[in-house]
């Protein structure tokens, strides 16, 4: 998709997902919720989908796609700490304490500092640790409104207002308008990323927070970065160092360690 700014790649993705996401209301006979209880979940579901996603494409052009996978890795972390320091529902434990220093030394390792090898782009990095607090923060603002809708309505309402969102975005790039249409490739990136990313994908995410606990939901999001590491070497070619292996090894076991169930006595 590199051939189409990201604004407008975003715009299009949405574009397409809203026509399929009322497909999927038709389907299962459901009907769009406009209440102001939903209104509120819906924006809720836009803090991530919209503002989340714009700030990790932006930092999408400075950084590589393993790394915006392993700082998204990191997500449990971020939600822990909202939980205990923010919203006062958690308290850590030494277990936690200690997983947290580990994951963060690790991460710290994985981004490449004290690397003499590794041109660090701070803002890109800064774009995308954004963009995962809006993502966390997204989650935890569709738990506390609590509206209960159903994840196929909470998708469909989310996506629409993000859609809204991308075109108040427009307007600053202009510049950047595709004057061609895309290669078959890309059509099928964007086709793809709307099916699978922003209708499935969010039906999924949406049923699970409304399930389960944000932190329990972000547990799945420690395999990311392993996976990100080996589709980025394998699809993109990019490189991996010493430093990457070590810190990728201590994130992961800092992780488990702060994720892992207590044992009950």
């Amino acid at each position: 998709m590199h051939e189409i700014h990201w604004a407008w790649g975003l715009f299009i993705r949405f574009s397409l997902a809203i026509p399929l996401a009322l497909i999927c209301l038709v389907c299962f006979r459901l009907k769009l919720t406009l209440s102001k209880q939903a209104l509120m979940s819906y924006i809720a579901g836009a803090l991530g989908l919209f503002g989340s996603m714009t700030f990790c494409y932006m930092g999408a052009t400075r950084v590589s796609s393993s790394m915006i996978s392993i700082i998204y890795g990191t997500a449990p972390l971020w939600t822990g700490l909202i939980s205990v320091f923010i919203l006062k529902q958690e308290r850590f434990h030494n277990r936690q304490w200690f997983g947290l220093t580990i994951a963060f030394i690790g991460l710290l390792l994985t981004i490449g500092i004290g690397s003499r090898d590794i041109q660090l782009d701070l803002v890109g990095l800064i774009y995308e640790i954004i963009a995962v607090m809006l993502y966390v923060l997204s989650m935890f603002a569709i738990a506390r409104v609590g509206a209960g809708i159903h994840p196929i309505i909470q998708m469909t309402g989310s996506t629409i207002v993000s859609w809204l969102g991308y075109v108040c975005l427009l307007p600053f790039f202009l510049s950047a308008i595709p004057t061609e249409l895309p290669s078959i490739q890309t059509s099928i990136a964007l086709l793809y990323s709307a099916l699978c990313s922003s209708v499935l994908a969010m039906i999924f995410y949406f049923h699970l927070v409304q399930k389960l606990n944000p932190t329990t939901v972000m547990l799945i999001t420690i395999i990311t970065p392993v996976l990100a590491t080996i589709w980025g070497t394998l699809f993109n070619h990019e490189q991996i160092h010493l430093y990457l292996v070590t810190g990728l090894g201590l994130l992961c076991f800092g992780l488990f360690a702060y994720t892992y169930p207590r044992t009950k006595h």
